[in-house]
């Protein structure tokens, strides 16, 4: 009994939440995977007689769409979890994937002439799985492909991934991935989600693809996967498929990012800004070009899709500059131990302003964390970061002990508190590299990401222990906001001057504040586009914009561990069961031609009751169950299992919901002997 509940959670991947006949359902292991190549002799999208949406536009010959059924697709798209129980598979590009599940769910028409818009990812989310479609004609681009990390209420996943599946109908018509920058929200997703869409092209900048082929090369999917490279800071369109694509540079927290240019033969112009900031005197890119931005705004832009996530802070954000000048005081005032910086590992400027700084003040960089030293290794090949030799040194035992303590800068990551991170192993003495010591001084140069607040505290408050000195910017102005507050996004609505803005990157709350700054500046009302993923807009060639009623039903879709593949709700729900209730186990033994209960009835329970309530509740369970059993066999001697496990658990529920309170996941098993 108690090796079935030490893995009790493997055994509940098996188990569904309770449906409506109550049965206990299991999923075959023993399934044959399903080649994928099969699935690759799918019709072009012109397969169905072309229908006509709810804008009643004349339907283009050469393209139709089936249309989805109405009551499937107009339902209510608050965030569901997926009840498919969808797994990794062998694919055809050699390596296991995500098998995002088959839908019945066919795009609408679209006009000839016309420009269609859809968010997948990035809507009422921030800094999440961030993707979205154009499509014109029978093409398409995908912006973006990135991953939401697990939150709370993902009991124990990895990560959430966009939902592509009704995407898998069209992958010939996919012309390629516009990747704005490097954050994991961004491209985060692309070794899952590459495979499934047949591979399209990435177009990104050179940083943006140095740091995504880090993680193709790893899903070992370099050999299939293409790549174009652009200078966003010249003006150039590149030609893909029907569309004008030109990217062009903003600031952001990353170096090399870009936001586009997206023009469709149907006179559509989009301006897409990615994440974004105004920086006059940002560390690794040049300052915001005001000039083409106008000029971009001049061409008549159709739609604006603005970055969200500074809309609720007036004014503008601090500048690097500020960043490294104080940061330069820390370094230059520090005397007594170590120096430690924890911060993203993706804020390349940061590292090469403490290089910097380091080489001013004759002190050497260690690295720690994964992520951290792999992308300034990467960034350091590809000429992003620049230094003297020596400056940057492995972090080991050996190479800090020939080192003075007070000439050691460790950059780590760790800042969000993140549990197994290099901080959090610090924090708790379980480093391999290092010890903390009394006389440390850490600096979060970071802000701590909503829902991290616990975390972070949890492991300051274990440094602080040590003897460490902490840092936040809270204390000094250690970090800054890689996105524009409300000054900014202002002048990004000035310069382009679009028909229609859409609020991106954000929940309802962010985007509408965002939305009533836009307005503040000349934006019509009627012009804001406040969409929910899934949510599809067409846009015709003399700029009026028609917002369809049929949605995307795009569902959440959990990575659960390495290899695991898409997680249903049914596990979510016997994991928040378990979670908040506890579990409760039932073995009966039973004669198999009498089915009389042979002995006791053998009963273990986690997390339900107090260790001095146990034998009491216990037996008052054990009773209830017996007679669940016995007179419901008397009753209907043949009854089906199935059935008579869903009374059995039914009238204990009852039962301890009455008596205790509790609605633990009730296990009940029969064995007929």
């Amino acid at each position: 009994m108690k090796d079935f509940l030490d893995e009790l959670d493997m055994e509940v991947r098996d188990i569904t939440a309770k449906n409506e006949s109550g049965a206990v359902e299991r999923q075959s292991e023993d399934a044959p995977a399903v080649d994928a190549s099969a699935k690759k002799t799918q019709k072009p999208i012109a397969h169905k007689k072309p229908v006509h949406n709810h804008n009643k536009p004349a339907t283009n010959k050469k393209w139709g769409w089936k249309k989805p059924n109405p009551r499937q697709n107009n339902k209510s798209q608050k965030t569901q979890w997926s009840s498919s129980s969808a797994e990794r598979k062998t694919h055809k590009y050699g390596r296991k994937t995500l098998d995002f599940p088959d839908t019945k769910f066919f795009l609408p028409s679209l006009r000839e002439g016309y420009t269609r818009y859809i968010p997948i990812g990035w809507n009422n989310e921030i800094g999440a799985k961030n993707m979205s479609m154009v499509q014109f004609g029978e093409e398409i681009l995908l912006i973006d492909c990135g991953i939401q990390f697990a939150e709370p209420d993902m009991y124990g996943a990895d990560y959430s991934v966009p939902d592509v599946s009704f995407l898998k109908k069209y992958t010939k018509n996919i012309k390629g991935f516009l990747i704005t920058h490097a954050h994991l929200d961004h491209i985060g997703c692309l070794k899952d989600v590459l495979p499934v869409l047949d591979m399209p092209t990435l177009y990104g900048t050179k940083l943006t693809i140095g740091l995504i082929k880090k993680s193709i090369q790893e899903a070992g999917l370099m050999p299939y996967a293409t790549f174009v490279e652009i200078d966003a800071s010249v003006e150039n369109k590149t030609k893909i498929g029907q569309f004008d694509v030109e990217f062009f540079s903003v600031n952001h927290s990353i170096p090399d990012c870009a936001g586009l240019y997206i023009e469709t033969p149907g006179g559509a112009k989009f301006v897409h800004t990615g994440d974004f900031k105004i920086d006059h005197t940002p560390r690794l890119d040049a300052p915001a070009d005001f000039e083409r931005f106008e000029e971009i705004g001049n061409r008549g832009v159709t739609m604006l899709l603005s970055d969200s996530t500074g809309s609720t802070t007036k004014g503008f954000s601090m500048s690097e500059k500020e960043v490294w000048d104080e940061l330069e005081k820390i370094v230059g005032e520090h005397t007594g131990g170590r120096l430690i910086i924890a911060a993203f590992s993706s804020w390349i400027s940061r590292v090469q302003q403490l290089v910097d700084i380091a080489e001013k003040y004759d002190k050497f960089i260690y690295l720690s964390g994964r992520s951290m030293t792999e992308n300034i290794a990467i960034a350091q090949k590809l000429g992003y970061i620049t230094m003297k030799p020596g400056t940057i040194k492995k972090l080991t035992p050996k190479n800090t002990a020939q080192t003075p303590a007070n000439k050691q800068i460790i950059i780590t990551t760790g800042s969000q508190g993140e549990e197994y991170s290099a901080l959090s192993r610090m924090a708790e003495g379980k480093h391999p590299a290092m010890t903390i010591q009394a006389g440390d001084t850490v600096v979060f140069s970071s802000s701590v990401v909503p829902g991290n607040e616990r975390s972070v505290s949890l492991v300051i408050n274990k440094l602080i222990k040590y003897g460490v000195k902490i840092i936040t910017k809270a204390d000094r102005p250690v970090h800054t906001s890689g996105h524009g507050y409300q000054e900014e996004q202002k002048i990004f609505v000035r310069l382009f001057k679009p028909k229609y803005f859409m609020p991106i990157y954000g929940d309802l709350y962010f985007r509408t504040r965002h939305a009533e700054t836009a307005m503040s500046v000349g934006v019509k009302e009627s012009n804001i586009l406040l969409l929910d993923n899934g949510h599809i807009i067409d846009f015709a060639p003399n700029g009026s914009v028609f917002k369809s009623k049929i949605r995307v039903p795009l569902q959440e879709y959990i990575v659960d561990g390495n290899g695991m593949g898409l997680m249903g709700s049914h596990v979510l729900g016997a994991r928040e069961q378990m979670m908040n209730s506890g579990v409760l186990v039932l073995m009966y033994k039973v004669d198999k031609k009498s089915k009389a209960i042979i002995g006791h009835i053998k009963l273990e329970t986690r997390g339900l009751v107090y260790v001095d309530e146990v034998r009491y509740i216990h037996r008052i369970i054990i009773k209830k169950a017996r007679d669940a059993y016995e007179n419901t066999i008397k009753d209907v001697p043949d009854m089906e299992e199935k059935d008579l496990l869903k009374i059995i658990r039914t009238d204990l529920e009852n039962f301890l919901l009455k008596r205790i309170d509790r609605e633990p996941m009730i296990i009940p098993m029969i064995t007929e002997v």
